[in-house]
């Protein structure tokens, strides 16, 4: 339904693209956007009971042990990424949430729906027992943006995410007016590339500042120590889809 809204086209367009890339035609079928948003994370060691941080333990197994898919920024105590392809749209659209119990409402930023390993190791997100969500609010784009998401994945299609990039670009007068760039799978939650977002902001949007944009997306990257391949490769993602709204 997301996909094919013509008033999503229309008015948030980016969030069409990333709503598109989100599983199978099966799973999106099934699925809801707010089910998107609050997937838990896809660690194996999570995934099959080890006594790690997400289920109360003291350890984090991905940190010595298997940890190609794991996180480069904001990583630890727990380095898990956060799996969702419309979370990075829908922070760069400023989007809200509203949340309900049943009796009571509240409604939040997503950047503050979120919740990292170093705020609670258990959460990913700031639901409490007995609360769902119940609604997106999301902005019309700004007039003049142009907005694209990238995922680049093991298989070519049906897969999660080692690096995606949701970028939305206002260029006024030559020049970048407003930029934002929100990475999906090498945070735990959607990281806000603020330091890309600054390389580019009063600078035409061409090869030299999309490359800045890439190495400042991954500035005080931490990467592990099989997922090294993330720094680059999230460099060249960025690039790409900057390029490729010039």
């Amino acid at each position: 339904d997301v996909v094919e809204s013509a008033m999503v086209q229309e008015r948030t367009p980016l969030l069409a693209m990333a709503a598109g890339k989100i599983g199978t035609p099966q799973i999106r079928n099934m699925g809801t956007i707010g089910g998107n948003l609050c997937q838990r994370p896809r660690c194996w060691y999570y995934r099959n009971n080890f006594p790690c941080y997400k289920h109360g333990g003291n350890t984090c197994f991905s940190n010595a042990g298997e940890n190609d898919y794991h996180a480069i920024l904001e990583g630890g105590p727990s380095y898990i990424v956060h799996p969702s392809d419309s979370a990075p749209a829908l922070v760069a659209l400023g989007a809200s949430v509203h949340i309900s119990n049943g009796s009571k409402e509240r409604t939040v930023p997503i950047d503050q729906f979120f919740v990292t390993p170093k705020q609670n190791p258990r959460r990913e997100n700031i639901l409490v027992p007995g609360e769902i969500l119940t609604a997106i609010d999301v902005p019309t784009a700004p007039a003049g943006s142009k907005a694209v998401y990238v995922k680049e994945m093991v298989r070519e299609i049906w897969d999660f995410a080692l690096c995606s990039v949701a970028a939305m670009v206002t260029v006024r007068n030559g020049v970048v007016a407003d930029a934002r760039i929100v990475l999906g799978g090498v945070a735990p939650v959607p990281y806000r590339a603020r330091k890309a977002e600054a390389a580019l902001v009063g600078k035409p949007l061409d090869e030299a500042s999309a490359a800045a944009a890439g190495v400042a997306a991954v500035d005080g990257a931490r990467p592990l120590s099989k997922n090294g391949y993330k720094v680059p490769l999230t460099q060249a993602v960025v690039k790409r889809a900057l390029l490729s709204l010039a």
